[in-house]
């Protein structure tokens, strides 16, 4: 009796286990790979980015079409020169790209406010620009950039930011005293009225 018991459930088993297989559930090695298949890859540096450098703040989706990064060559300092290093990506080729940079009250665009426009642009290769400002105050500022690409989608404006801040100017501590250097005389002091004796 137990034999026939015994094969019983071996069948039971086999066929529970073809049914699973049917129903599409993947084996270990195969989900493994799908996995793997599905993972995104890491995107590369784009040669020409300097690895101290930023994306600016784009709208929407601009940047899946072009990319615009920029560095701080110094510390903002109010009425001094900022050099800002510019790099432009395209991720697809432009007939035309151009920029236009704009400032804000309390800081000045000094040289390098437009670039281009550049014929036959080609995808992934870099546009390097420098931007030169001058914050006349401090504060929190941004720097807009209008990007004007001509392509196969027509001619498409992109806005980006480039956020700039300009800590205010150091304050000047009071100057020590010279060692040796007299200490200033002390005023003198008011006399005590005295009370007058009293009369017999």
């Amino acid at each position: 009796m137990s034999k026939p018991v015994g094969r019983a459930w071996l069948f039971a088993t086999l066929a529970s286990v073809t049914l699973l297989s049917a129903c599409g559930e993947p084996a270990p090695e195969e989900g493994a790979a799908k996995t793997a298949a599905t993972a995104k890859p890491k995107t590369p540096k784009t040669a020409g980015i300097a690895p101290n450098m930023v994306a600016a703040v784009s709208s929407g989706k601009s940047a899946a079409a072009i990319g615009l990064h920029f560095a701080l060559t110094q510390a903002p300092a109010v009425n001094q020169g900022l050099p800002v290093d510019i790099v432009l990506v395209p991720h697809a080729d432009f007939t035309s790209v151009a920029v236009h940079f704009f400032g804000q009250e309390g800081i000045t665009l000094i040289s390098g406010d437009s670039l281009g426009p550049i014929s036959e642009v080609t995808s992934e290769k870099p546009i390097k620009h420098q931007l030169v400002l001058m914050p006349t105050k401090d504060g929190i500022y941004m720097i807009n950039a209008s990007v004007e690409t001509i392509g196969a989608d027509g001619t498409v404006s992109r806005i980006y930011s480039i956020p700039v801040v300009v800590a205010p100017l150091p304050t000047a501590a009071p100057a020590a005293p010279e060692p040796g250097a007299a200490a200033p005389a002390a005023s003198p002091a008011t006399p005590s009225t005295q009370s007058k004796p009293a009369s017999n």
